[in-house]
């Protein structure tokens, strides 16, 4: 049965496509792994937030400073979540002298995105 999330307006189906090609075969065991250890990364709220912190200032990197501030968390934890994302592919890092700077890596996240999507 099809559905609806509450408060985000996705409709939800019973049928997916994988990858953007229905006629595409299922997923094998190492896209399956790659697209789980994806979704794993992201299913965090706090690294969620982080993504939409930095994705809200295209033009610009922005810092563990900025993030901590809007996060209101301790810096020791935002480096944790921001590690997992750079890690995981979402996030680039770059060292200016004693700042680290963060960008989304916005292909990244599409190519998740598209791996799963509703016919």
């Amino acid at each position: 049965a099809s559905g609806r999330l509450a408060g985000v307006g996705v409709t939800t189906t019973p049928e997916f496509a994988w990858a953007g090609d229905p006629s595409q075969a299922p997923l094998d065991a190492a896209a399956a792994n790659a697209l789980a250890h994806g979704l794993q990364v992201l299913a965090d709220p706090t690294r969620l937030r982080i993504l939409s912190l930095v994705a809200a200032n295209p033009d610009r990197p922005t810092t563990v400073t900025e993030l901590v501030s809007a996060l209101g968390c301790a810096q020791s934890t935002a480096s944790h979540h921001l590690r997992i994302l750079v890690d995981g592919g979402y996030l680039s890092y770059e060292r200016s002298g004693t700042w680290g700077l963060y960008r989304l890596e916005a292909q990244k996240l599409l190519e998740t995105a598209a791996s799963i999507r509703p016919r």
